[in-house]
């Protein structure tokens, strides 16, 4: 008799294990799940750093009294938002943005990617940028030359271009309100005409 009651017990113990709901997920967990970012994304963070970058610019250019002024921000904002320290000169302070061609060109660091007429070159440079390389691209065509930084985000169609072309940023030197973020390469240059890839190893 003590054995039978004995199992209805344990049984009776098992029934209630299998119909037990499984515990809720604490806030903690749910959290860290819809923060959580998918490779190639941008970053509240790093948005919120474009966003006030750009504001920050647009600031400077109004209240500029002489045409250099601002213009190391866009080496500023490349630096910052990649954390290299390639333009910056001897002092530690950001260089004007026409330096960036002669800095990359005699650099063993900074690698062509080819030209933005090169799907495949594109392709690299998107992806170079989602793996949190610095990667910009630069009309080549003279010195001070729009330049606009590839950032994380995935490859657009361009009909203009009639190519796959990247997520990008930039600050507008001579037409600062025109500066933006999350718009695709082929937002920021009418042409692949004279337009460079290039990314930091």
């Amino acid at each position: 008799m003590k054995r039978i009651i004995l199992l209805i017990a344990v049984l009776g113990l098992i029934v209630s294990c299998k119909n037990e709901t499984k515990p809720e997920k604490t806030s903690t967990t749910k959290e860290k799940e819809t923060t959580k970012v998918e490779s190639g994304n941008l970053s509240t963070d790093k948005e919120q750093f474009l966003a006030t970058t750009i504001a920050y610019f647009k600031n400077c250019k109004a209240n500029s009294t002489n045409r250099n002024d601002c213009r190391n921000s866009i080496t500023k904002m490349i630096s910052e938002f990649y954390a290299i320290n390639d333009f910056k000169n001897k002092d530690g302070d950001y260089v004007i943005y026409d330096s960036i061609q002669p800095i990359i060109k005699k650099s063993d660091t900074w690698v062509k990617l080819g030209n933005a007429s090169d799907q495949e070159a594109l392709n690299k440079a998107q992806e170079a940028a989602n793996n949190g390389n610095a990667t910009i691209a630069i009309d080549v065509s003279q010195s001070y030359g729009q330049v606009a930084m590839i950032i994380p985000g995935k490859l657009t169609n361009s009909g203009s271009w009639k190519l796959k072309v990247p997520n990008t940023a930039a600050l507008v030197n001579y037409s600062a309100d025109k500066s933006f973020m999350n718009k695709s390469l082929s937002y920021a240059f009418k042409s692949t005409e004279n337009i460079v890839l290039f990314y930091k190893k």
